[in-house]
């Protein structure tokens, strides 16, 4: 049986409404001065097991109901103090940060008790579920770094834009700091690579272990659309708010360097799509492109196995082997095994296998074993990722 010793890790409790611990929920009637808890929230058990409770006194029934698993929500009991009950048993495949609601005689409720994040195009309930493959998310006594937010006006979008923005811990010691413009998935937002990735965690910890070139990390909102334009578009807006308008922002007011050899730009799923469209349609801007569950082509109903370069023509980039070689340093493509997509990055390879970009240097390939399509994954591929980044 698994036994986890680090479940009261901050990183754990390090949630978008607050970084301090979760106040509990109290009994119906006591004061703030007569601590009686009811039990309700989630918590996680140093087996892994995750017990759920809501108090709903009136309700005739409620049910968990996961982001990835939205047709098998979980039966909760009631007591008689009002709570519904429910234990999730640890599976070594359904670990990392779940996404969840409750359905309260089906209609989804939120709990105040329980943490959130922002994720499936709205803000919802979470759980951390252990995962052993992933220590790096844990908060270290290592120097931390700075999560800063930007605000910026957008010609693309004609609106003011926000971003957060990790700097290294060693980023007011002086010095310029290499750039990646990092994406999130559909239905997320600029938070989701802190609160839902960690990204900032992962990148103290390599920093200090010495594993990567420290690095500034820059995440836009890529759900914004320009006039005319859907998700398959994978943003043309997008690319010009991201390089004409943020960048001249990043570069006038940190220290960075400013040439395309130390800029990337990288994605999970939406966002992967999007880095490859704008990464290869813009080598002069980006020498690294990261698709983090993510693919090569536009993606979506009836296009997921179209091969055909007359929809995807930032493709055409990479038949020009020199190049392509010359220009992009690092073209990496990662997915768990279990991923609903899959067959998409499949057909990427097929595409890679048939015009011969998988045996280019420059082109890397991970396959992470076991992993659906969620954070879990995200965050090992970006630990491994953000190893091979800026290396001249």
């Amino acid at each position: 049986m698994e036994k986890f010793d680090f479940l009261d890790n901050r990183a754990f409790d390090d949630r978008c409404t607050a970084f301090a611990p979760q106040t509990p929920q109290m009994q119906p009637g006591a004061s703030m001065f007569d601590f009686k808890p009811l039990g309700t929230g989630t918590k996680v058990l140093e087996n892994g097991d995750v017990e759920f409770g809501f108090y709903a006194p009136n309700a005739g029934k409620v049910e968990v109901s996961f982001g990835l698993k939205p047709e098998e929500p979980m039966p909760m009991e009631k007591g008689e103090d009002g709570v519904w009950r429910a234990t999730l048993k640890y599976d070594p495949l359904f670990i990392g940060p779940k996404a969840f609601f409750f359905l309260i005689d089906g209609a989804e409720a939120v709990s105040p008790y329980c943490s959130q994040y922002y994720s499936h195009g709205k803000a919802i309930n979470y759980v951390e579920i252990p995962d052993p493959a992933a220590p790096f998310v844990l908060m270290n006594d290592v120097p931390h770094g700075t999560v800063a937010i930007e605000y910026y006006w957008s010609e693309a979008f004609e609106s003011f834009q926000r971003c957060f923005i990790y700097l290294p811990p060693n980023y007011y010691e002086g010095g310029e700091f290499p750039v990646l413009y990092l994406q999130h998935g559909a239905g997320e937002n600029e938070t989701s690579w802190i609160f839902n990735g960690k990204v900032n965690h992962i990148m103290d910890n390599l920093i200090a272990e010495g594993k990567v070139v420290p690095f500034i990390v820059v995440m836009n909102d890529g759900m914004q659309r320009g006039k005319n334009e859907n998700m398959r578009n994978a943003g043309g807006a997008l690319a010009s708010s991201i390089i004409d308008s943020c960048r001249p922002m990043i570069e006038r007011k940190y220290r960075v360097k400013a040439d395309k050899w130390h800029r990337g730009i990288a994605g999970f799923s939406m966002g992967s799509m999007q880095s490859c469209v704008i990464g290869l349609e813009h080598t002069d801007v980006f020498a690294y492109i990261g698709l983090l569950s993510g693919f090569m082509r536009r993606v979506g109903p009836g296009m997921d196995l179209e091969k055909s370069f007359e929809i995807n023509t930032h493709l055409r980039v990479m038949e020009d082997k020199e190049n392509f070689l010359k220009d992009v340093k690092l073209f990496y493509r990662g997915i768990g095994s279990k991923d609903a997509h899959v067959e998409a990055f499949l057909t990427d390879d097929v595409v890679c296998d048939e015009h011969g970009f998988s045996s280019y240097p420059n082109v890397v390939r991970k396959v992470v074993e076991g992993y659906p399509h969620d954070w879990a994954v995200l965050r090992i591929l970006f630990h491994d990722f953000a190893q091979l980044l800026f290396r001249d």
